[in-house]
């Protein structure tokens, strides 16, 4: 209770406080190992109070979990013990995407309140490990709250050794204590404050302090286990063979015989994620399995897609990565790694390159941002690679407008737009995804948010069911009132361009973290204006061209007779605005923004 009081004048501001958060592994001679973890928090905030709540997935063919003890302290020192019968056990309730074979372990304790402390610790025995061989025990010290105490404690066997890596973490001190049986290491941590949030930051867990650790010394035994898994896996089968013929039949090049069979994975096998043994979880099920059920997770679909295209005598295989909304891979500790699998491509004549079989509406040689920035295992080439973030005109927004414009100021505007990577995917699905009077419903609602008093006049969606071809939208609409009058002149304003321009992420002036985004950026348009026969440009702002690091941008008018030709080109080459860049790239974003919204200011030469 006193350290709770020192706690709540020390974080008073916070929804909660971590007193204890303590835990040990154990790994046994045998590869079987056991965990043990006990916690106490102090509730500040009715938004903490779900700490009453106990949650546990386990997995009861490989573990057992115990409550040792469970109980509520109240601010005056009594203390209400959780009734044990209490503890319930219960499937998960899976929706149509998930299937899984484990249970949950729920208890909550009744009448919890702030500035009471939830108290608990449980151990699980891990009887039936992926593999005995692989042991990696990673810790936090931090979370979301003050951490007060953070402690681990590794216990290892005779003849094991800890290699570990140390992140964000200056104050952690460590301890290794030989014993007769093997070696225990300690790593404690204090008084740990959860990173302030700021909008399109990093993953917390790239900002947290935390260890991450393994015994092993090379990836050379993951690589082989990865590797025997797949092999077994990505038989080529009668059935695959005359499947992989037929869709790539006519087909001469690399390229389309790879984005024919792309694209048939990503249309016709359902994702859902699977979750049991580690042969299906981590390495999935053979081709022909996932072929006949025609549904599976990500490694289902990648074991497939490299199938076939081994079928057609490409080179592919699944290779293993966290996505980008979470930490990057240690390549200095081997572990098992990873939430997704995708497929890196061999070409003959080429450097490698990868495909995310999952991303349903993927063009190629597009596939889903969550890929980009990341390390992936390529276990059958024993090898790591970096997924390079793609060049801009890989995530391109291509806008085209031509704009008449009568003596009464009205315009009627055609306009057009392209696109590639991710944005294309979105669109092209969401389209999809909508009935013929959605979407024309949809339509006219885009139009009148450029102006109430817009009429949709036609619209079309070129390519809407053919991904293997670009998605390219057009739209006729008239706007009456395009033009502002002032006094003997008039004002032009370029339509939508400054919405697709202002961007929330620059609200902050300076951060303590970089700027992440998912992937890179171009924006292109295209405005082409006809004006009345004897109208007159009298001002156009003046051209801009800049290039900063990660940011480039050129934007500039030009008038040929009755017309008036707007074009420009914005490009963000990486992923990630470095803290020491933000500040000038926010500077020239905001610049941009002013520059598109500036008025080009037309004379109507004395013709009304």
């Amino acid at each position: 209770l006193q350290e709770a009081e020192e706690a709540r004048k020390k974080y008073g501001d916070y929804e909660g406080v971590v007193l204890i958060d303590d835990g040990i592994y154990n790994l046994l001679p045998d590869g079987t190992r056991s965990y043990r973890y006990h916690f106490a928090g102090l509730i500040l905030k009715d938004t903490r109070r779900n700490w009453g709540t106990f949650v546990r997935y386990f997995d009861e063919d490989a573990e057992r979990l115990k409550i040792i003890s469970a109980r509520v302290i109240k601010p005056n020192g009594r203390t209400i013990p959780l009734d044990l019968n209490k503890i319930t056990v219960t499937k998960p309730r899976q929706g149509m995407e998930f299937f899984g074979k484990g249970k949950i372990v729920t208890f909550t304790f009744p009448s919890v309140e702030v500035g009471d402390i939830v108290e608990y610790e449980y151990t699980e025995e891990i009887f039936n490990p992926w593999d005995r061989n692989v042991f990696n025990p990673n810790w936090y010290f931090g979370s979301d709250d003050p951490v007060v105490f953070s402690r681990i404690k590794i216990i290892l066997p005779e003849g094991k050794k800890l290699y570990y890596k140390l992140f964000n973490a200056p104050d952690v001190k460590v301890d290794s204590t030989q014993t007769d049986s093997g070696m225990i290491y300690t790593f404690v941590n204090h008084d740990a404050i959860p990173p302030v949030e700021e909008i399109y930051m990093p993953p917390k867990e790239e900002y947290l302090p935390r260890l991450v650790a393994g015994v092993m010394k090379d990836w050379d035994y993951l690589f082989n286990w990865y590797s025997n898994f797949q092999k077994n896996r990505m038989i080529v089968t009668p059935e695959i063979k005359v499947l992989a013929d037929s869709l790539t039949n006519g087909a001469t090049t690399h390229e389309e015989k790879t984005a024919r069979l792309y694209h048939w994975v990503q249309q016709n096998i359902r994702y859902i994620s699977i979750k049991g043994s580690a042969s299906s979880g981590v390495s999935g099920h053979r081709a022909d399995v996932t072929l006949k059920n025609g549904y599976g997770d990500c490694t289902d679909k990648a074991i497939l897609f490299s199938t076939l295209l081994k079928a057609v005598g490409i080179e592919c295989y699944p290779v293993y990565l966290h996505t980008n909304d979470g930490p990057d891979l240690v390549k200095e500790i081997p572990s098992f790694w990873g939430n997704h699998a995708i497929v890196e491509v061999f070409p003959e004549n080429g450097p490698p390159y990868f495909l995310d079989p999952v991303s349903t509406y993927s063009r190629y040689p597009s596939f889903a941002s969550m890929d980009h920035g990341m390390h992936a295992i390529c276990a059958m080439k024993k090898k790591i690679d970096f997924i390079k973030v793609p060049p801009p005109d890989m995530n391109l927004r291509n806008y085209t407008y031509k704009i008449f414009i009568t003596p009464d100021g009205t315009a009627d505007v055609s306009f057009t737009s392209r696109y590639t990577g991710d944005y294309e995917a979105g669109i092209r699905g969401y389209w999809i995804r909508l009935k013929e009077r959605e979407r024309k419903m949809t339509f006219t609602r885009m139009v009148s948010d450029v102006s109430p008093d817009a009429q949709l006049l036609e619209y079309n969606l070129e390519n809407l069911e053919d991904i293997s071809k670009p998605l390219i939208m057009h739209i006729r609409y008239r706007l009456p009132n395009f033009l502002e009058k002032a006094g003997d002149l008039y004002i032009l304003k370029l339509p939508e361009i400054d919405r697709r321009y202002t961007r929330r992420e620059l609200a902050l002036s300076d951060r303590r973290y970089p700027l992440v985004y998912m992937t890179s950026e171009e924006i292109k348009h295209t405005f082409k204006i006809i004006l009345p026969k004897n109208w007159k440009v009298e001002y156009v702002p003046e051209k801009r061209k800049v290039k900063y690091h990660e940011y480039e941008y050129s934007g500039y008018y030009q008038i040929k007779g009755d017309t008036l030709l707007f074009k420009d080109d914005f490009r963000r080459y990486g992923r990630k605005i470095p803290v020491e860049h933000y500040k000038k790239y926010r500077r020239y974003m905001n610049a941009m923004l002013k520059f598109v919204k500036m008025p080009v200011i037309i004379s109507t030469g004395g013709e009304e």
